[in-house]
């Protein structure tokens, strides 16, 4: 029994060990893709950007209904040609590979310029564009490399783009970005160029990204963290879970050998019971038998006597 229990106990210690180092490897950079946090009605760490801010020109909202992850998502639709998109900084390393992916549905978007996509500002690069409308959600991705002194960059989702704006309407659900080792053949990637910039009053707002990216970071870790206890007190359970049945499956056996025990005991006693009453009748008989007997030779000499003394 104890072997089983320490069989069960180290199989979920090396389940959860395996689980928490795929969650490490796979961490991701954006925060809040799935849009589930908002701030005021808008999505947490994520901001409105548009080329024509004209009032009508563009709608953003979040939506609910048909969400490809958790309950919400972000819904861009330009009602004139225009480049509109939710943009997020992220502090990334330099001289690195990353995996941008997320998942786009539309309706009506134009065929002219760029259509729904995944991007990183300051890039022509994007992900596969999507135009018309489309029957499902549709998962794209963009790779990016950054290069010496590279320390962040700008991701963005959105319809249209520079020098190719559109009309329609374009949804954006599940936003990731993951660090990997090597770019498949002939999958878009941007090229990320550090940009050899004077300070300037943007200084200012430079640092404010940067505390949000470090606050992002955090979230994630947290995040993470969060994961990795649910995980260990789901294992707890089930190791205990584990053990109450071996010790009640060990409880019954140990019943059940005892009801057989007894059981043997008492049809042993019944055995010596008809064994005995067997026995009492037999000698019983035999009595009956030998008293009989005796009368008969008792009648046999009073008949010899009363002969004799007729003679």
């Amino acid at each position: 029994m104890f072997k089983k229990v320490v069989a069960i106990f180290t199989t979920m210690v090396l389940l959860i060990a395996l689980t928490v180092v795929s969650c490490a490897e796979n961490t991701n950079y954006i925060f809040n893709g799935s849009f589930e946090l908002l701030i005021d009605g808008e999505p947490s760490n994520w901001m409105r950007e548009a080329y024509d801010k004209s009032p009508g020109a563009s709608n953003f909202r979040v939506e609910t209904e048909g969400a490809k992850f958790g309950e919400k998502y972000v819904t861009i639709i330009n009602n004139k040609l225009n480049d509109s998109r939710y943009s997020q900084i992220v502090l990334v390393e330099e001289n690195k590979k990353y995996k941008l992916s997320c998942y786009i549905k539309t309706e009506n978007v134009s065929e002219e310029g760029k259509g729904a996509n995944l991007s990183v500002a300051e890039q022509t690069v994007t992900s596969k564009r999507i135009k018309g409308t489309t029957d499902d959600w549709e998962y794209v991705e963009l790779y990016v490399i950054t290069e010496s002194g590279v320390d962040r960059i700008k991701v963005t989702v959105g319809l249209g783009g520079y020098s190719g704006m559109s009309t329609g309407k374009a949804s954006f659900d599940n936003v990731t970005m993951e660090e990997v080792e090597t770019i498949p053949e002939g999958a878009p990637r941007a090229v990320v160029k550090a940009q050899n910039t004077k300070k300037s009053s943007n200084n200012s707002n430079n640092t404010n990204n940067t505390k949000s990216s470090s606050s992002q970071n955090n979230e994630n870790k947290n995040e993470l963290g969060k994961v990795v206890l649910v995980m260990l007190i789901v294992g707890a359970i089930a190791v205990g879970v584990a053990v109450y049945n071996t010790f009640r499956s060990n409880k019954k056996v140990s019943g059940n050998q005892g009801n057989a025990s007894n059981n043997t005991g008492t049809n042993t006693n019944m055995t010596e019971s008809a064994a005995n009453k067997e026995s009492a009748g037999n000698k019983e008989f035999s009595d009956n038998n030998e008293s009989s007997h005796s009368k008969e030779d008792s009648s046999d000499n009073s008949d010899s006597d009363n002969k004799e003394s007729s003679d």
